[in-house]
C-alpha cells in the first residue's frame, strides 16, 4: 500500500499531532501541506517542516490544487463548516476535528455537503481507537457478555481542568464555543453510540453551573487571584499553574520562554489569573443524560467538574455479564454470570504518537487502512458521527427545559 497525501488544515495542538504522524510513519502518510493563518505557527511549520509548503490562506492552497488524500481539519470549530464544505467542493475527503460544528444547522450543511459532493468523511472522535474502547468493541461484537442491554459512563473532568477549560478558558461561554455537552463528552456520546449500534430515539437531561458563579464568591475576594487575599483557594491561579497538573496548560497564555518567572507574569490579569466565582463562563459544572436507544437498549451519561482526578469509566450490563472499565488504567473486568470474573489484558505498547491513551496513533492507522480500501477498526462515516452530536443537542435542549423528553429526528 503506498503512502498517503495528508493536508494539515490548522497547525495548532491537534493538527501538529497529525503532522508529527507523517513525519514519523512516512510509509503511511505524507505530508504536502500546511495552511495556518497564525503567524508564530506559521514559522513553527516552516521551521518543523522546511520542505513542506506553508498557506497562510486556504483559498491560495485551493487555488494551487494540490493533490491530496486527505485533509485534515483542525481549525477553530466555529469555522468547521466554511472549512470543511469548501475542502469538499474541491474535492477532498476530510479528517474532521470533534465537534463537526457548533450547532446543529451547521453539522447538517456539512454532512449534505459530503453526500452532495460524494466525499468521505471521518470525525476525529479519537477514544473509539484507544485499545481501550476498540478492546470493549471486540468483547461485545464477539457475543462474550451477551447482548447489551444498558450503559453507564461518566466523564470526570477534574476540577483544575474545569477552571483552566470551561471557567477561565475558551470552552468557558457556549455563545462563544458551544455547550458542555457538545465541546467535552460528544466523545462520549459517540461511544455510547458505537457500542450500543443502534439510533438514539429520545433524550432527558439535567444539569447547571451550580458553583462556579457569584453566589459561592468567598466574601471580599478580588477579581484577578493575583490580587487576592485568598492564597490558600483551591482555584488560585498561581498556585494551579505551577504546582498541580495545571501546568501542562500553560502554553495556551504564556508568551517565551516556560519558567516559573515568566508564567506568573504572563498570567497576572489574564483571562486565566480571574477568579472562578467571578468570570464570564455559563456552561455547566454538572450533567446528567438519559438515552433511550431505538429497540429499547437505554444508557446514561454523567459529567462532572467536581473531581481530583480526570477520568473515564464505564459500566455495560448485558445478557450473560456485566463489563467494568477505567479508560485511564486500562483497566477492564467481565464478570459474568455464574462464572469467573476475567481481567482484560490492555495492550498499549504501540501507542505512541498523540494522546488519549493511544487513541490519535490508532486513528491514523485506520485512516490509512480505509483510504486504501480496506476494512479499518473503528472507522465509521459523518452518518454516524453526526448521531452522536444530535444526542448532544438534543440532550442541550433538555436541560434548558427542564429535563423534558426531547426527542431526536422529531
Amino acid at each position: 500500500m503506498n503512502s498517503k497525501k495528508l493536508v494539515v488544515f490548522g497547525f495548532g495542538a491537534r493538527g501538529r499531532i497529525y503532522a508529527d504522524f507523517a513525519n514519523k510513519y512516512p510509509e503511511l502518510f505524507t505530508l504536502v501541506a500546511i495552511i495556518e493563518n497564525n503567524p508564530e505557527r506559521i514559522e513553527d511549520a516552516k521551521k518543523d517542516y522546511k520542505d513542506v509548503p506553508v498557506f497562510s490562506d486556504y483559498h491560495d492552497f485551493l487555488a494551487k490544487h494540490v493533490h491530496a488524500d486527505v485533509v485534515a481539519v483542525c481549525t477553530q470549530d466555529a469555522d468547521h463548516k466554511e472549512h470543511a464544505i469548501a475542502m469538499m467542493e474541491a474535492g477532498y475527503n476530510l479528517l474532521l476535528e470533534k465537534p463537526i460544528a457548533n450547532n446543529e444547522e451547521d453539522c447538517l450543511k456539512i454532512y449534505e455537503s459530503s453526500i452532495k459532493n460524494n466525499r468521505r468523511v471521518i470525525v476525529c472522535h479519537v477514544l473509539r481507537y484507544s485499545p481501550f474502547y476498540s478492546t470493549i468493541k471486540r468483547i461485545i461484537d464477539e457475543g462474550k457478555i451477551g447482548e447489551v442491554v444498558s450503559i453507564q459512563a461518566s466523564e470526570n473532568v477534574g476540577y483544575y481542568h474545569q477552571a483552566h477549560s470551561f471557567v477561565r478558558g475558551p470552552w468557558k461561554n457556549s455563545k462563544e464555543s458551544s455547550p458542555m455537552i457538545l465541546a467535552k463528552c460528544c466523545h462520549d456520546m459517540d461511544i455510547i453510540r458505537w457500542l450500543i449500534g443502534e439510533k438514539c430515539k429520545s433524550v432527558n437531561s439535567y444539569g447547571s453551573l451550580l458553583y462556579f458563579n457569584k453566589e459561592h464568591a468567598p466574601v471580599g475576594s478580588s477579581e484577578y487571584c493575583s490580587d487576592c487575599k485568598y492564597k490558600d483557594c483551591i482555584y488560585n491561579a498561581q498556585h494551579l499553574y505551577l504546582e498541580t497538573d495545571a501546568k501542562n496548560f500553560v502554553g495556551y497564555f504564556t508568551n517565551g520562554e516556560i519558567n516559573d518567572s515568566n508564567v506568573l507574569k504572563c498570567l497576572r490579569h489574564s483571562d486565566y489569573d480571574r477568579c472562578v466565582f467571578k468570570s464570564d463562563n455559563d456552561v455547566v459544572d454538572h450533567e446528567v443524560t438519559i438515552m433511550n436507544f431505538a429497540n429499547g437498549k437505554t444508557a446514561s451519561h454523567t459529567m462532572s467538574a467536581f473531581s481530583k482526578d480526570i477520568y473515564r469509566d464505564i459500566k455495560i450490563y448485558a445478557t450473560k455479564a456485566q463489563l467494568i472499565g477505567l479508560m485511564e488504567d486500562n483497566h477492564i473486568e467481565i464478570k459474568y454470570f455464574g462464572g469467573e470474573n476475567e481481567i482484560v489484558d490492555v495492550d498499549i505498547s504501540k501507542a505512541n504518537v498523540g494522546g488519549h491513551n493511544g487513541s490519535d496513533y490508532f486513528m491514523m492507522n485506520s485512516l490509512f487502512k480505509t483510504l486504501n480500501g480496506e476494512i479499518a477498526p473503528g472507522v465509521t462515516y459523518l452518518d454516524v458521527s453526526l448521531d452522536s452530536h444530535l444526542i448532544c443537542f438534543a440532550a442541550e435542549k433538555s436541560r434548558t427545559n427542564n429535563g423534558m423528553t426531547v426527542f431526536i429526528g422529531e
